[in-house]
């Protein structure tokens, strides 16, 4: 495949230079993301299943690689074909599932002119009535829109009073009448106010308007994601990664002092300014650790990103800081090896691997590694939460070590037998695993060597015994 064009294997449309397409902001080009499709600015119009395909790579349900091959399938068949048998060939392949198919179907239809196709200016149906209508939200001026996931579009906005650019999150309006997509909306807002640190996102306000828009407003970071940065240059050089966790590490121990776990914790929710200062960001899954009211409502469900999400995550077990550590141990081994920890052709089975294959360490896939922060990963993917380190303080402090030359005092070397730290973590996955044990060194008597020189030895001592006899009776 030419990596200068961008093929929209669904639409009839002729594919164009990818030099004629334009970029989000904040995004930098690269071929893998190219050959998905980019809608910007009506240059390219593409398929809803060639959306489809970028959104479930950008929401880490399948790998570019895996959406890349299925489209390559599809453009086996007939132009007129490929539309409808779109879902069967992801589905077959197992790169998404019927459900995923459908949900992404609606997360892209949000984008468009009422499902009809893309929309020419990028923005989706809540973002285009929020600037039609200027200004909105009192006090505010819409500038542009930055981005959008599935909990709602973020819009670049000038706040009046103070003459300061800020980012404002707003609710897609068909969660707006669903009272637990509000109070989530809510929730992220108030956890955010409730955390003043320089490397967490401030928030500023959170409301709702007499329009009905549900909005939150937070500080604007004009600059790039971890994870735009793993797009461009892939390998991120050890001294940056450890500079980018140190402050990740200083957010989560900020975040957890005051009982927060942020349960998200991927390259996509680092946010580095121009200055290089490091943001955590989108507390939208943020949980306070003692509540017990979400804790029951949300019992049996799975919330987390697959190729960075914790067992305990995956089995919908109790939440504590040592699942953001393995959410940052996961991002910092994709950081410096180039490759997520685990990769698979569906998100189920990537999360399996999670509880039961054990983790390749990253200095065997990077050789450049130091071996300290290989075992500060390893430690922070312990599968047992029990095993990690069970604070950011020892985590910050032994990557402070490392980049100044010095061992890790926390983290040590652990041969563990694939599987044997998740004894006691329970779960309805349980009966999936197989339990192996800890392989042992032979005995000596469970190698040829060792029982010949054991013959040989009770040869000697039997003809020294005869010897000894036949002296004694002369």
């Amino acid at each position: 495949m030419n990596p200068s064009i961008v093929p929209d294997p669904v639409s009839h449309d002729s594919p164009r230079p990818a030099s004629e397409v334009g970029r989000t902001a904040g995004v930098p080009k690269s071929v893998d993301r190219d050959r998905l499709g980019t809608t910007v600015a009506g240059q390219v119009r593409h398929s809803v299943e060639t959306l489809i395909g970028r959104a479930a790579v950008e929401r880490g349900l399948a790998t570019r690689e895996q959406v890349v091959l299925a489209f390559e399938e599809l453009k086996k068949l007939p132009k007129e074909e490929r539309a409808a048998r779109f879902a069967p060939v992801f589905i077959a392949r197992g790169v998404l599932t019927a459900e995923q198919i459908e949900t992404l179907r609606g997360w892209v239809r949000d984008e468009a002119h009422g499902g009809a196709g893309p929309d020419p200016s990028g923005s989706s149906m809540v973002a285009r009535a929020a600037i039609a209508a200027e200004p909105t939200i009192p006090g505010f001026r819409f500038v542009r829109k930055l981005g959008s996931g599935a909990m709602g579009t973020v819009v670049l906005a000038r706040q009046e009073s103070l003459d300061r650019l800020v980012a404002i999150k707003l609710l897609p309006g068909k969660f707006a009448s669903d009272p637990l997509y509000v109070d989530r909306f809510f929730k992220e807002g108030r956890a955010a106010a409730k955390l003043n640190d320089p490397n967490i996102v401030g928030a500023y306000d959170v409301g709702k308007t007499d329009a009905g828009l549900h909005y939150f407003v937070m500080e604007y970071i004009d600059g790039d994601t971890v994870f735009d940065r793993i797009q461009s240059s892939r390998r991120i050089p050890e001294r940056d990664a450890l500079r980018i966790a140190r402050q990740a590490a200083s957010a989560l121990k900020h975040a957890h002092a005051r009982g927060f776990i942020h349960r998200d914790v991927k390259p996509k929710n680092l946010m580095i300014t121009k200055a290089g200062v490091v943001k955590l960001a989108d507390l939208g899954l943020a949980r306070a650790g003692g509540d017990a009211e979400a804790a029951s409502e949300e019992k049996g469900k799975i919330f987390g990103t697959p190729y960075y999400i914790s067992p305990e995550q995956v089995r919908a077990r109790e939440v504590t800081p040592a699942t953001d550590i393995y959410g940052l141990g996961a991002t910092l081994y994709h950081m410096v090896t180039g490759r997520v920890p685990f990769d698979g052709g569906s998100p189920k089975e990537v999360m399996q691997k999670h509880l039961r294959e054990p983790l390749v360490p990253p200095d065997q896939v990077a050789a450049e590694l130091s071996g300290g922060l290989s075992m500060i990963i390893e430690m922070a993917m312990a599968k047992d939460p029990r095993d990690r380190y069970q604070s950011a303080e020892h985590l910050l402090e032994d990557l402070e070590l490392v980049a100044a030359g010095e061992s890790p005092v926390h983290a040590r070397p652990k041969l563990d037998a694939p599987g044997a730290s998740m004894e006691g973590m329970g779960g309805p996955a349980e009966s999936e695993l197989q339990i192996a044990s800890v392989p042992r060194a032979p005995g000596l008597l469970s190698t040829v060597p060792g029982i010949t020189v054991l013959v040989l030895l009770a040869l000697s001592l039997a003809a020294n015994g005869v010897l000894a006899l036949l002296l004694l009776r002369r």
